[in-house]
């Protein structure tokens, strides 16, 4: 049993059934016994900290390396919004399951700062990067990381505990008018 297969059916039988899930369900998916389990784990806790611990957002990466001159910051932060949304849709699911099972989050996270402070820190760097290129208008970058982020969270969670009745347009619809309304372009210069 490889490690992508473990984490795949313990995390379908946590997300379905939540912290009460069984481990003999979990054994049961993958074709095992519950003791092989335990034996290759030791606990249920560490069986659901392996399934269902989010790890780092590649937009983490992106925000590091800057934005790129002379292109729109637009379309630069659309990809890494998209695939941040995808993260998220992970995310939050797990991390709702361990925290009902009194699992602290501190053991769910990578070391250092917790990844909603890290991202907002590292989006507020992207912007203000962005602000001193000449691709936006931002003057607060932290406040501006905080509106974003906070919008793609919370799709996110009236998504999951609402369903697709409680969010409204595609994924693409939605982020194309959060950059375009939060997002303020560079005055355009005249000859």
């Amino acid at each position: 049993m490889t490690d992508e297969r473990l984490e795949a059916a313990a995390r379908e039988a946590f997300i379905e059934l939540g912290p009460a899930a069984p481990v003999s369900d979990v054994a049961r998916r993958l074709g095992v016994t519950q003791a092989a389990l335990f034996h290759r784990l030791g606990s249920k806790e560490a069986l659901m900290l392996k399934a269902l611990c989010p790890g780092a957002p590649h937009a983490m990466a992106a925000f590091a390396t800057g934005p790129v001159p002379g292109v729109d910051l637009r379309e630069q932060l659309a990809p890494t919004f998209s695939a941040l949304l995808e993260f998220l849709r992970q995310a939050v699911p797990g991390l709702v399951v361990l925290r009902g099972a009194g699992i602290p989050l501190e053991k769910a996270l990578p070391p250092g700062p917790p990844p909603p402070v890290a991202m907002r820190a590292g989006l507020a760097s992207f912007l203000t990067l962005a602000h001193e290129r000449g691709l936006t208008r931002i003057e607060r970058p932290a406040a501006m990381a905080d509106a974003l982020l906070g919008a793609l969270e919370a799709r996110v969670l009236n998504d999951y505990l609402g369903g697709a009745s409680f969010v409204d347009g595609t994924d693409a619809e939605f982020l194309g008018q959060l950059l375009h309304a939060l997002i303020p372009m560079p005055p355009q210069e005249t000859p």
